[in-house]
């Protein structure tokens, strides 16, 4: 390795390390949401039997294992790979090679300890949260979920130092990895248990050993335990990613030439790169912390209003969703009140949709991050404009069309994966909401990386702060509202986030003092965002109108629906000229695809 390998062509190593990122990322969630709706369709199976939703709340308590966890994994690991990749990234632009094997050393027990920390944090912590949301059967997968947060930090010291060298073969490879192996372990363990469990209670009366005062009872105790199983498959997850990586950096790691050492800077100290690591990471530490911790009290607020409006008002809740749903829902606010938890499992059904486009997104931002970093150390305007554009370009690119198409489509695309009745309406208008709402939280993703980048660190902690008060203010206002319930939670995020976005945008041009071209990076794609939501809406309703009788024909209606839209979008593009020509030489085949667009006059 040699700083001209480093530094040539930094525009394609960002396109190179974005597509990388991107596959892995755009599988990562896919097997996300196969595991997700593996597990609803398995609890639905035992909806009879159980007498209550148990794929809705199952699904619920799944996502409350996340809420104490997603924050104290932020503390842990959010900011330190971003400025381990910061510095290693200014160290190589620099010549400071030998700060290289510094810096990992640092990180190294600085995640460790992290780790240990949020690991016991988070044992503590989840036996106050589950009384706080009155779900007691919460506890068992949040305890079955703490050693993730351990081995996550290990996962963060390897990934975070590649990235520094814009290599994002091995996140990407690990995130895969981790993700095939939570999956199968987490569902194959979940299943067994259910199974096992139910097979107990059918010849005995018993859940693994235990005897229960009530059918009902003895099936949500069972759900919880199932559901903890299969939230093991994070921790092996993890392990097996980290034992990649730690592999992947014995055989890979950087290692300086002679020539490099003679040219090289003596290394700092490990206690100055510690100082200079903090200074970096704890805004940005601060920032994802306080993003997930403001996640966690939503999730604190919206349960118990929820829970609130089912115990006080339980006939106007039920009165705002069909009536042939009534008996279903009557029997979750009896009791043992659970509809506030099936509500949550709703919200939680449409939510990784919604992130299946941030995360793209944020793959971007941690693509650009090393570009943007040594553009801007160099002082070249000139790179890091072209920077800059390419991601808030792929951003839009992808965002756009994705968020209004989940607008258009969010009823067959929930049926699709859920399947109908009551849990299934309730999610598509959640969707129809998170179709906006994910256009400005993945555009606000890679801002904040790029505002780091620039050494403004303070700035997305500021923005963060803001907008978690707008968004539990909001969401509280929304929820309330007994016709909104829990679709007001996806209100409030949209209000928040157009906010971050807008903001953040502002203060990236001042700081960067480059004004990026809106008009192709932002409005081309939107004008053909729009015309694609429309035409997979236009595409989809004729079809159904033709074919929606049939068996399987909404299923065909939606996917011909959604190949013709991409095809429109990927002409309206073509017809606006969005692309200009070095950006498509940066594509596979780009001499040909722009030989072929010369050709059509359809370059800009």
């Amino acid at each position: 390795m040699n700083q001209d390998s480093l530094s040539k062509n930094t525009s394609k190593t960002f396109l190179k390390g974005a597509m990388i990122m991107t596959v892995s990322m755009v599988v990562v969630k896919l097997l996300g949401m196969f595991y997700k709706i593996f597990l609803y369709r398995m609890f639905a199976t035992y909806d009879d039997i159980a007498g209550f939703s148990m794929s809705s709340v199952g699904i619920g308590l799944l996502s409350n294992a996340y809420e104490v966890y997603t924050p104290l994994f932020a503390l842990a690991t959010a900011g330190f790979p971003i400025a381990v990749s910061r510095l290693i990234a200014e160290s190589i632009t620099q010549k400071r090679y030998r700060d290289v094997d510094v810096v990992y050393k640092t990180s190294k027990k600085f995640f460790i300890g992290m780790g240990a920390i949020c690991f016991a944090l988070m044992i503590g912590i989840s036996f106050i949260y589950v009384q706080l949301i009155k779900s007691p059967d919460s506890i068992f997968a949040m305890m079955t979920l703490a050693p993730s947060i351990f081995i996550g930090c290990l996962v963060a010291i390897y990934r975070g130092y590649f990235e520094g060298q814009r290599n994002m073969f091995p996140t990407a490879v690990s995130e895969v990895v981790e993700m095939v192996v939570k999956v199968a372990s987490g569902l194959t363990l979940g299943y067994l248990v259910m199974r096992i469990g139910m097979g107990e209670y059918q010849s005995s009366g018993t859940v693994f050993g235990a005897t229960y005062p009530t059918l009902e009872t003895a099936m949500q105790r069972l759900l919880a335990y199932s559901v903890a199983a299969a939230i093991a498959g994070i921790a092996l997850g993890s392990l097996m990613a980290f034992v990649f990586l730690r592999v992947y950096y014995a055989k890979h790691r950087f290692v300086p030439t002679q020539e490099m050492l003679v040219d090289s800077i003596d290394a700092r100290t490990q206690n100055e790169t510690f100082k200079i690591l903090v200074k970096t990471a704890v805004p940005i530490i601060l920032s994802a912390f306080i993003m997930n911790i403001s996640t966690t009290i939503d999730a604190v607020v919206i349960q118990n209003v929820l829970y609130n409006t089912s115990k006080n008002n339980s006939a106007g809740l039920i009165a705002q969703f069909d009536p042939k749903y009534a008996t279903e829902l009557n029997g979750m606010v009896q009791g043992d009140i659970k509809l506030h938890t099936s509500l949550w499992g709703c919200f939680a059904n449409a939510l990784p949709l919604m992130q299946l486009v941030t995360t793209v997104t944020q793959v971007f931002g941690t693509s650009a991050l090393p570009n943007v970093t040594a553009a801007y150390t160099s002082g070249d305007k000139k790179e890091l404009k072209q920077s800059m554009e390419t991601v808030l370009k792929l951003t839009m690119m992808f965002t756009l069309p994705a968020g209004f198409s989940l607008f258009a489509l969010s009823n067959p695309i929930i049926q699709l994966l859920y399947g109908y009745g009551f849990e299934t309406e309730v999610s598509a208008s959640i969707l129809r909401v998170m179709g906006f709402s994910c256009i400005v939280v993945a555009a606000s993703t890679p801002i904040m990386s790029m505002l780091q980048s620039l050494g403004k660190v303070n700035l997305p902690l500021i923005l963060c702060t803001m907008a978690m008060v707008i968004k539990i203010a909001t969401n509280y206002l929304f929820v309330s509202m007994v016709e909104l319930n829990v679709t007001g939670a996806a209100i409030g995020s949209l209000v928040a986030f157009t906010f971050v976005f807008i903001v953040g945008m502002f203060l990236l041009v001042k700081h960067s003092k480059v004004r990026p071209d809106f008009i192709n990076t932002i409005l081309k794609p939107m004008i053909c965002g729009a015309i694609c939501a429309a035409t997979a809406f236009g595409v989809y309703t004729l079809c159904n109108h033709f074919v929606g009788a049939v068996r399987g024909g909404f299923l065909i209606s939606l996917i011909a629906a959604i190949i013709i839209a991409v095809i429109v979008y990927v002409v309206a593009l073509m017809l606006m000229k969005t692309f200009r020509e070095e950006e498509l030489l940066m594509l596979p085949k780009g001499n040909n695809i722009v030989t072929i667009l010369a050709k059509l006059h359809l370059l800009r």
